[in-house]
């Protein structure tokens, strides 16, 4: 497992930096030494403008030696200096609101977690040596949910996964409480599976706490192009089905990267129903058990025909939209035909007296 080294080269960095409260395992350097270990990895915080030229220079003068550059979110229109897209540098931005040292005093910590903090309990699926590869040229954006519930955390990790541009993969952290079991957590990589498109590597990394009420926490780290999670329309645009870019809209809704008149309007302009974009914010983030249950229970059922049960039984009780019927009907291979006649007799039982639901036809 590699090594980290932290080096502030601004006093907001430094600030970010003590806020982090790293432990005693990682590194923090005063200049980018030769003689560092190659086992270690400088990190660069820069969180003001004019630090990138003193990392470009530092860039420079590695020679090829890998570094990562913790730097904040640049405009669309803003290109980096021509230093830092080396194959040896990993760019990592930071999406930066009003208070910039927290945002990177918790993107600082996170970078820790995901190369420092494991136990002989651990295991991993996929390369190990992910994190130590990553390419130069893309920006690595970190993601992170917490949830007292499991299904509930990776739902919302797997909406905003799905909304990205993904260039190279995923690298998941789950952090789980030590008695959870397996096979739920067999079912959430399968949520998060389905989230990342088929040919990008995906690699996983369980950690459990010994805690057993402790929160599950979700670390991912995505390698995309330049400005992707920045343009939402490219984002929408990315995205091939009538679910996916409603998905998209809705995630940002829910972030609070635009607000409800502006989820109207892309929706209108993308061919969307702004009302569908309202069920689907209710479905996910109002009721995300009850969704997460759904999909449990479509997958513990082995049969077409229960499924589409299942389904059909959704629809008639308003809980599914015809097109999120459509969806879950393409992802199980099921008949979307037959569920709606399903669902339409279901309805109507429903709605038929009790007594005559019992008399004989």
């Amino acid at each position: 497992m590699k090594k980290l080294a932290f080096l502030s080269l601004d006093d907001h960095a430094e600030h970010a930096l003590k806020m982090a409260e790293l432990s005693a395992k990682t590194l923090q350097l005063t200049a980018v030494d030769e003689k560092v270990n190659e086992g270690v990895i400088p990190v660069l915080i820069a969180t003001e403008s004019q630090s990138l030229e003193t990392a470009a220079r530092l860039a420079r003068q590695r020679q090829g030696r890998r570094l990562f550059l913790l730097f904040p979110e640049p405009s669309a229109e803003k290109r980096l200096p021509e230093a830092l897209y080396a194959e040896h540098v990993t760019l990592i931005p930071v999406q930066v609101d009003s208070l910039a040292a927290f945002a990177f005093s918790h993107v600082i910590k996170t970078l820790e977690l995901l190369f420092l903090e494991f136990s002989p309990d651990d295991f991993n699926l996929g390369d190990e040596n992910y994190f130590a590869s990553l390419k130069g040229g893309l920006f690595h954006r970190f993601f992170h949910v917490e949830g007292r519930h499991l299904k509930e955390a990776v739902l919302r990790m797997a909406h905003r996964v799905r909304s990205r541009r993904i260039r190279e993969g995923v690298a998941y952290v789950i952090r789980v409480p030590a008695n959870t079991a397996l096979f739920a957590l067999d079912e959430a990589l399968d949520v998060l599976e389905i989230a990342v498109p088929p040919e990008r590597p995906i690699h996983f990394a369980i950690r459990f706490d010994k805690e057993s009420q402790t929160a599950v926490r979700i670390s991912a780290l995505i390698a995309t192009p330049e400005h992707a999670s920045s343009d939402l329309q490219s984002r929408i645009d990315a995205q091939p089905t009538y679910m996916g870019k409603l998905a998209t809209i809705v995630d940002a809704y829910a972030f609070r990267e635009i607000d409800e008149k502006e989820m109207e309007n892309l929706c209108r302009d993308n061919g969307l129903e702004p009302d569908d974009a309202e069920r689907f914010y209710d479905l996910i983030y109002g009721r995300p058990e009850e969704t997460a249950e759904l999909i449990r229970a479509l997958r513990a059922t082995p049969s077409k025909a229960g499924r589409e049960e299942l389904i059909a039984q959704k629809l008639a009780e308003a809980f599914l939209d015809v097109r999120i019927l459509e969806e879950l009907a393409g992802l199980f291979g099921l008949s979307a035909e037959a569920i709606l006649q399903r669902s339409e007799v279901l309805k109507k039982q429903k709605s038929e007296p009790f007594a005559e639901r019992l008399a004989p036809r």
